[in-house]
């Protein structure tokens, strides 16, 4: 704050972008006349602070009108304007999906995936787009505001892809698939081969695996890459860190089937169990156990689930689910899968436990009172003081799962988000679980989407 004069309050802002003046009502001609100052004396004592910005017609205007003025404004700065941070342009597609293309007839077409990015040697994969500069500010009292850097961003590059000399462009080194995988581009290569069957083996390989034909009963595909499987899954197993395509369904005799960081993308399934860290696509679903942290999507005419439990973490979308006949179907949203079944498997670990500590607490108590009457032989001593370890040894590692679980109990509890969508039926028997809250449906519905509110599941018409 700046005294002008007896009656004139200067003021400039904290952040030195406004300058204001305050007039107050005292007559100018009181005191002592060395403190009066003509209007010229005040502008230029005004300009001796303010250097930038002052309107110098209203400040006149505002000095030559009679009467108190409060804190008004009479001059600005300018703000600084930041520097725009530095991106990464990819030269390939990054929002490929394991979706397949729908006719318009509404059949699907799983030949039309396109999610391959491949490449050639030598060609362009990204360019660092470095930082644009921004510009200064200026305060009211003539200071330079400086403005703030953009950020560099840091290109990560691995496996057949090399930094050209100007520091800025990653290539391939090599041909085959171009991916991102843990923030580094890379270029994986394509293994193919016909089928996994006994003539192949087992395949372990660090990159992508193409199958023209089927992975038969017993044999395993592990990826570090995508899977795409021309024929079917008959039974066999898929392991990988991309996404999986099966062209024309799996069978899974009830057994662990696929178990993928990425999407799975197929025609049908059927008595199997499948985890996807990802989405999952298909036509039908059948008696099967399916888990995905995102959403699960069924397409085509069918657009079927019946049987079995199916469970994502965000949304499930289809036709039609459940049978006349009631069969017993569930379905999940709200929760991602992995927490619910380690939340289950430490609640399941947690009961076996209590079991076990009852058994040598029941054990304890006849040894105690065989003790107290006849006492122990060594032999049963023995096994006495063996109990004992053992029970505090139990108890220490029930009281660390009780801890564990409850790290996950707030996330099952409290799980609210998610929905499922139903485009056509959904018919009696069928079990909707959204997060924490349950409902079995009791009779027959149409266009339905079934999400949470104040705790409970509630139903609307599905209009899209």
């Amino acid at each position: 704050m700046h005294m002008i004069s007896p009656n004139i309050i200067l003021e400039v802002s904290t952040n030195g972008l406004e300058g204001y003046i305050t007039i107050n009502e005292a007559n100018s001609n009181e005191g002592n006349s060395d403190e009066v100052l003509d209007l010229n004396e005040i502008i230029d004592k005004i300009r001796e602070i303010i250097k930038y910005g002052l309107d110098e017609e209203k400040l006149v205007s505002l000095l030559t009108t009679s009467g108190p003025v409060y804190k008004e404004c009479i001059a600005r700065g300018v703000s600084p304007i930041d520097g725009k941070d530095g991106y990464i342009k990819y030269y390939f597609d990054l929002e490929k999906k394991s979706k397949p293309k729908i006719r318009e007839d509404g059949t699907v077409d799983y030949k039309e995936l396109d999610i391959i990015n491949n490449i050639s040697a030598g060609e362009v994969l990204a360019e660092l787009i470095p930082p644009k500069p921004g510009k200064n500010g200026i305060r009211v009292t003539g200071e330079t505001i400086a403005y703030k850097m953009g950020k560099l961003p840091r290109l990560k590059y691995g496996k057949n892809v090399k930094l050209l000399d100007d520091g800025k462009t990653l290539v391939a080194e090599k041909s085959g698939l171009v991916t991102i995988i843990g923030g580094k581009v890379v270029v994986l290569d394509v293994l193919k081969v016909e089928n996994v069957d006994n003539n192949v083996g087992n395949i372990r390989f660090d990159g992508t695996v193409l199958v023209r034909g089927n992975i038969l009963n017993g044999f395993k595909v592990e990826a570090d890459g995508d899977v795409q499987v021309n024929g079917v899954v008959e039974g066999g197993y898929i392991e990988n860190t991309g996404n999986v395509i099966v062209k024309k369904g799996i069978q899974g005799y009830n057994k662990l089937v696929v178990k993928t960081r990425g999407s799975l993308s197929t025609k049908f399934i059927e008595n199997s169990v499948i985890s996807s860290y990802q989405s999952i696509t298909a036509e039908y679903i059948m008696h099967s156990e399916i888990s995905c942290r995102e959403n699960l999507t069924l397409l085509g005419r069918k657009g079927l689930i019946v049987g079995g439990i199916c469970r994502a973490g965000k949304q499930i979308r289809a036709k039609t689910v459940g049978s006349m006949m009631s069969t017993n179907t569930t379905l999940e949203v709200g929760i991602d899968p992995e927490i619910r079944d380690k939340y289950k498997g430490i609640t399941d670990q947690i009961k076996d436990y209590e079991a076990n500590i009852k058994k040598i607490e029941k054990t304890i108590f006849l040894l105690e009172k065989m003790k107290k009457t006849n006492g122990l032989d060594m032999e049963k001593d023995a096994i006495y003081i063996k109990l004992l370890k053992t029970k505090e040894s139990l108890v220490a590692e029930h009281r660390e799962l009780i801890e564990l679980r409850s790290s996950f109990e707030d996330k099952v509890k409290n799980a609210t988000r998610g929905r499922i969508i139903v485009e056509d039926v959904v018919f009696p028997g069928v079990k909707i679980v959204i997060g924490n809250s349950s409902m079995i449906v009791r009779h027959e519905m149409k266009n339905s989407v079934f999400y949470v509110e104040e705790g409970e599941i509630k139903v609307r018409p599905h209009w899209e």
